[in-house]
C-alpha cells in the first residue's frame, strides 16, 4: 500500500541487524516489534523524538501480549479476525495506556472471550482498578460480577418492565436480596441439564430413512491442518475453543456454504474439489463431505448488526408487516375505498402523516449538542395519516397494532398461524415486551441480537404445505455466540428454544464461549489448543463428560469447575 519512496525510509538497528522499513516492522508480532524497538540505533535528535513515542507503543504491545494476541501480526488484515480477537484490539487501545485517575466505562468488554482469555480481561481491568482508575462495566459476565468491588441491578425485567433500581451493593448483598434478578441467579446457577438428560448419540450407521451424521473430512483452509469433523444429527452441538482457534473458519467459512451447496443439489456426498470447481475456489478448502442431502436448508445467525433506521421496526424486520398490511387492505371498508396494501405502509405517501412522514417523531436540530426527538402532534407517534383511522380490524386500527406488544400480538394473531408463531418465538426468547413498532435504534445490543436469532428461526418454520403432510422440515441451524448481551435469565430461555429446534428434528451447531450453554451439549467439539498459528487442531468431538479427560483442553477446567458449583447449589 505505499509507494517506492515511503518503502525506502527505514529505521538503522544496533548491530549487524538489517535496516527496515514500514511494512517490514508491520509484518512483526508485538513481541519482535518490541525486540526492534529496544536495538534502535538513534542519534541525540532521535532519542529526543522517540523519548514519548516509544513507551506508549510499548505500553499497548505488551496488553495485546498480555491479553493472548502475541501472535498476530500487526499488518493482519481486520477481515481475518475472529470476534473475540478484535474485541480483545479494541480494549488493548483503550485500556493499554498506563493512565491514573480515569473513569473508563466498558459495555460488555467479556463478548467473544474464551473463559482463559477473560481471566485475563479481569485481572487486567483490576490492575487498571489499582492503579488508581475507577471502572463502571456493563456486564453479564458471572465471573466478572463475582469479582466486582459492586454491583448496580436495574430491573425487575426489560422494557416498560424494568427502569428501576433493584439493588446496589457486592456480590454478596446481590445474593442475598429479594428483589434482584440478577442475585438469583449469581446465587443459585442454571441446573443442567435442563432436559433433565442429554440426548442419545445416534449410531455411526444410521438405520434406513433415518438422518445420517454430518461428516467433514480434511479440512485444509487458514490455520486448519487436515481437520476431521463429525456431526450427529438432531443434537444440540456446541463448538468451544479460545478465540482465533478456527472455529468459525471451520463452522461458517468452510461447513455452512458447503452444505448449502449439498442441500441445494441434493447431494449426498460432495468432494472438495466438485465444491471448489462450483464456487470458483483456487483450491479445494477439504476432502470430502457426507451426509449433507438431507436438509433442506442452512440457517446461519452471525454477529452482523440489523437495519439502525428509525423506519426499521421490529415487525417490518422480521417480515410480518407485509402480512398485517394485507389484512387490513383485504378489509371491506378498505376495499370500498380502492385503498392497496401500500396505503398502509409508512414509508409511502397516501397513508403515512404528511407532517412527519411516517417517522411518528419529529427531529429537532440543536446547536452544539445532540439532535432529539419529540412525538409528531399530529399522528401522536401512530406515523399514520388521519384517513386511515376509520379502518379497523378487530376494533383496532394498523397504528394501534404497532402499538402492541408481541405478548399482545400473539393473542390478537392466534387466527393466523404463521404470525402467531413468530409473535409466540418473541415471547419465547425475551422479548414480549417489544412492541411491533418500535424504532430499531432504541434497542439494545442483546436485543437487537434476539430480534436477528428468530428472524432466522421463523425462516425455518414449517410450511403449510409440510404441515399438512405431517412432514417437518430438517434444517441446519448455525448460531455464533447467540448469548452476546443477554442476562442469565435471558440464556435460560434462550437454551430452551435452541432445545425445542432440536425436538422439532433439526441439527443445531452453536460456537459459544458461555459455560451455560456448554454444559447443555448433547455433542461438543472443541478446537485449539489456542488461537492463530498454535490452533487449528481438532482437541475433542464427543459427549460432553469425555472433554473432562482431555489433558490438553483449555475448555475442560472451566467446565468442571463451572459444573460442581451449579451442582452445588447456593450456600446456605
Amino acid at each position: 500500500r505505499l509507494n517506492r519512496i515511503s518503502r525506502a525510509v527505514k529505521l538503522h538497528l544496533r548491530g549487524r541487524q538489517s535496516p527496515l522499513s514500514l511494512p517490514a516492522l508491520l509484518a512483526c508480532t508485538p513481541a519482535q516489534l518490541l525486540a526492534h524497538l529496544h536495538a534502535l540505533e538513534l542519534d541525540e535528535r532521535g532519542r529526543a523524538i522517540t523519548q514519548d513515542l516509544v513507551p506508549q507503543i510499548e505500553e499497548r504491545l505488551k496488553f495485546l501480549d498480555h491479553v493472548g494476541l502475541g501472535y498476530l501480526s500487526l499488518d493482519r488484515p481486520t477481515e481475518t479476525l475472529s470476534g473475540g480477537e478484535a474485541q480483545r484490539i479494541r480494549l488493548a487501545a483503550q485500556l493499554g495506556t498506563n493512565l491514573a485517575g480515569v473513569l473508563y466505562v466498558l459495555d460488555e468488554p467479556s463478548i467473544g472471550l474464551h473463559a482463559r482469555d477473560n481471566d485475563r480481561l479481569i485481572d487486567t481491568l483490576v490492575s487498571l482498578r489499582d492503579k488508581g482508575n475507577s471502572l463502571l462495566v456493563v456486564e453479564h459476565d458471572d465471573e466478572l460480577m463475582e469479582r466486582a468491588d459492586r454491583i448496580i441491578d436495574l430491573g425487575p425485567a426489560a422494557g416498560v418492565h424494568g427502569g428501576e433500581l433493584l439493588a446496589c451493593g457486592t456480590p454478596a448483598d446481590i445474593k442475598r436480596s429479594a428483589r434482584s434478578l440478577t442475585g438469583l441467579f449469581l446465587a443459585r446457577g442454571i441446573a443442567h441439564p435442563q432436559r433433565g438428560t442429554y440426548r442419545p448419540l445416534p449410531g455411526a450407521k444410521a438405520a434406513k430413512g433415518a438422518p445420517a451424521w454430518l461428516e467433514l473430512s480434511g479440512v485444509n483452509f487458514r490455520n486448519l491442518r487436515d481437520v476431521d469433523l463429525r456431526v450427529p444429527p438432531a443434537c444440540l452441538v456446541m463448538v468451544a475453543g479460545p478465540s482465533g482457534a478456527g472455529k468459525s473458519t471451520l463452522l461458517r467459512d468452510v461447513l455452512t456454504p458447503a452444505v448449502a451447496h449439498a442441500s441445494k443439489h441434493r447431494l449426498s456426498r460432495l468432494t472438495g474439489r466438485d465444491y471448489a470447481k462450483a464456487a470458483g475456489l483456487g483450491a479445494a478448502p477439504f476432502r470430502e463431505l457426507k451426509g449433507a442431502g438431507g436438509f433442506r436448508s442452512v440457517i446461519e445467525v452471525d454477529q452482523s448488526p440489523i437495519g439502525k433506521t428509525p423506519r426499521s421496526t421490529p415487525a417490518t424486520y422480521l417480515g410480518i408487516f407485509d402480512l398485517i398490511r394485507q389484512f387490513f387492505a383485504n378489509l371491506p371498508e378498505a376495499r370500498m375505498r380502492g385503498f392497496t396494501a401500500g396505503r398502509f405502509s409508512f414509508n409511502t405517501a397516501g397513508g403515512r402523516c404528511p407532517t412527519c412522514e411516517g417517522a411518528g417523531r419529529i427531529k429537532l436540530e440543536m446547536a452544539f449538542m445532540p439532535d432529539t426527538y419529540l412525538p409528531c402532534d399530529d399522528c401522536r407517534g401512530t406515523r399514520y395519516g388521519p384517513e386511515l383511522a376509520d379502518i379497523t380490524w378487530k376494533g383496532k386500527t394498523i397504528g394501534d397494532v404497532l402499538a402492541l406488544t408481541f405478548e399482545e400480538a400473539a393473542a390478537f394473531f392466534d387466527f393466523h398461524s404463521q404470525l402467531s408463531q413468530v409473535c409466540a418465538l418473541m415471547v419465547d426468547c425475551g422479548l414480549g415486551y417489544l412492541t411491533l413498532g418500535q424504532s430499531s435504534p432504541t434497542l439494545s445490543g442483546g436485543e437487537a441480537q434476539r430480534l436477528k436469532l428468530v428472524t432466522e428461526l421463523t425462516k425455518g418454520l414449517a410450511s403449510y404445505q409440510e404441515r399438512s403432510r405431517g412432514t417437518p422440515p430438517r434444517n441446519l441451524y448455525l448460531l455464533e455466540e447467540p448469548t452476546i448481551g443477554l442476562h442469565l435469565s435471558d440464556c435460560e430461555k434462550l437454551i430452551k428454544v435452541l432445545h425445542s429446534l432440536v425436538d422439532q428434528g433439526h441439527t443445531v451447531i452453536v460456537i459459544e464461549h458461555h459455560l451455560d450453554l456448554l454444559a447443555e451439549a448433547d455433542y461438543l467439539i472443541e478446537l485449539g489448543p489456542d488461537g492463530g498459528p498454535g490452533g487449528g487442531q481438532m482437541l475433542y468431538q464427543g459427549p460432553l463428560p469425555g472433554l473432562q479427560k482431555v489433558q490438553r483442553s483449555p475448555t475442560a477446567p472451566y467446565l468442571r469447575r463451572h459444573l460442581s458449583r451449579a451442582a452445588a447449589g447456593p450456600a446456605p
